[in-house]
């Protein structure tokens, strides 16, 4: 649960600080608003993360299995949502599988905690096909907005909210509709299939709360991609994502490392995402051109004055 400390409330975060160097670990605590359980300095905890990882196991690569039969249904009603058709479908070929959480390399070096567990008390006990499967494939909803004047303000806890750049026209009886759409982000969990390992592309806190709940695999929409350059992952120009400390180590940062000892439990101050979508409208005068036809008159009568002339 989130916690106050002298007045502000702040949420437990966790960050991969064994796979970083130790400036970009400094950095870190450098550049956000960040606590250290129990005191410790940060150049404490950064050391004892890098001497974690020295006694981590070597890296067991994993498979995509088929998803059972019995959920072939729930398959084909997500085929349907026209969410999948535009945000999945239309952009590469991918698969409904099943995968084994600990193979999967973390995209990115941070968690959040109290959203983990969140979502592990949404989970069951013990594993449940047909639950397990709603819960990596989520119809997403976001909250009402406020409006104010001719602005609409939304919020979310997390950057879950798009909103689409080009208005959308259509005509009716007495003129037009003008219509912006936000609507909330596609959220499935993703696999990508690269140089034979997965990374996990989409869903790390769903994928850490089955961890908890001692789950091993999850469901997942696994598509294939060349290089991990085209997974365009937040963080990669960390040292922690680059080839040879990733997609070739011998031990690559993996999801579970988040709950492992190589990940540093801090406090960070509690944020919100606030997103604001407002509508003008404008008024000019403008001088009106003359049609082609005039213009095209005009050109003649001046030609013809011309030689009259000479």
């Amino acid at each position: 649960m989130p916690e106050t400390i002298d007045g502000a409330l702040y949420r437990r975060k966790a960050f991969l600080l064994g796979f970083m160097t130790k400036a970009e670990a400094d950095g870190l605590f450098a550049m956000n608003p960040l606590r250290v359980p129990g005191g410790a300095t940060p150049a404490a905890v950064s050391q004892a993360a890098r001497a974690a990882r020295t006694g981590l196991g070597g890296y067991v690569p994993g498979t995509a299995d088929p998803i059972p039969a019995a959920l072939s249904a729930l398959v084909d009603e997500i085929r349907s949502r026209n969410v999948y058709k535009k945000e999945y479908e239309a952009k590469a070929d991918y698969e409904f599988r099943t995968v084994p959480i600990d193979s999967l390399l973390t995209p990115q070096t941070e968690a959040d905690l109290d959203y983990v567990d969140e979502l592990a008390g949404s989970l069951t006990d013990s594993p449940d096909d047909n639950k397990d499967f709603a819960f990596a494939f989520p119809t997403a909803q976001i909250a009402e907005p406020i409006t104010v004047g001719n602005t609409l303000t939304f919020t979310s806890n997390a950057p879950n909210i798009a909103v689409t750049p080009v208005p959308i026209v259509r005509r009716t009886q007495d003129g037009f509709d003008v219509v912006m759409e936000a609507r909330a982000r596609p959220n499935y969990v993703m696999v990508a299939r690269v140089a034979g390992r997965m990374v996990l592309h989409n869903g790390v806190h769903k994928v850490l709360a089955l961890k908890k709940r001692s789950r091993a695999r999850v469901f997942a929409l696994v598509y294939d991609v060349q290089n991990v350059a085209q997974l365009q992952l937040p963080g990669a120009q960390s040292s922690t994502f680059l080839d040879a400390n990733y997609i070739q180590a011998a031990r690559p940062p993996l999801v579970i490392d988040l709950l492992g000892p190589t990940a540093t439990p801090t406090f960070m101050r509690a944020t919100i995402f606030i997103y604001q979508l407002s509508v003008q409208f404008g008024q000019a005068i403008a001088p009106a051109p003359a049609s082609e036809a005039a213009q095209s008159a005009e050109t003649s009568k001046v030609g013809q004055e011309k030689k009259a002339t000479n």
